[in-house]
């Protein structure tokens, strides 16, 4: 019975001893890589509209345009939102529109420098003729202003 506690009270002190040994661990990577909160004009959101018969494609990204790392938190697992409106102010698609998103804190850190992109494919019908706009918005919720807008024109049929 004695062999039985010793040996449990052995493998206790161990594990304590490796949960403070990889804790102490985290703590120096958290040391030597200072995240900045970001400011305004430090990211720079683009991207590009590539309007086909039966499909738009977007092509987005984001840049870090500081010098130091910078730390993003997305509430759920969309990361941005696409709204494409007509001539007339109508919406005609919404990116988000029909899809779910998982629901918890996302990090991304995004180096000096560096960029994220996504494509994303919006499949339709032959677009009637006219004026487009789609505008993007990334949304991280500690990031304000990083979104743009971009304008192209469906050609009337000859």
């Amino acid at each position: 019975m004695k062999w039985i506690l010793f040996l449990i009270v052995g493998v206790l002190s161990l594990l304590t001893g490796c949960a403070s040994e990889r804790n102490g661990d985290a703590e120096e990577m958290n040391q030597e890589v200072e995240v900045q909160e970001v400011m305004s004009k430090e990211l720079e959101v683009d991207f590009q509209v590539i309007p086909l018969s039966n499909e738009t494609q977007f092509i987005i990204s984001l840049t870090n345009r500081s010098d130091q790392l910078k730390k993003l938190e997305f509430h759920s697992s969309q990361k941005y939102e696409i709204i494409v409106t007509n001539d007339k102010g109508e919406e005609v698609f919404t990116y988000s529109k029909g899809k779910m998103f998982s629901q918890a804190l996302e990090t991304a850190l995004l180096k000096s420098g560096e960029n994220m992109e996504w494509e994303e494919t919006w499949n339709h019908d032959p677009l009637p003729p006219g004026q487009y706009k789609a505008k993007v918005s990334i949304l991280s919720h500690k990031s304000d202003n990083l979104s743009l807008e971009r304008e192209w024109t469906v050609p009337p049929n000859n």
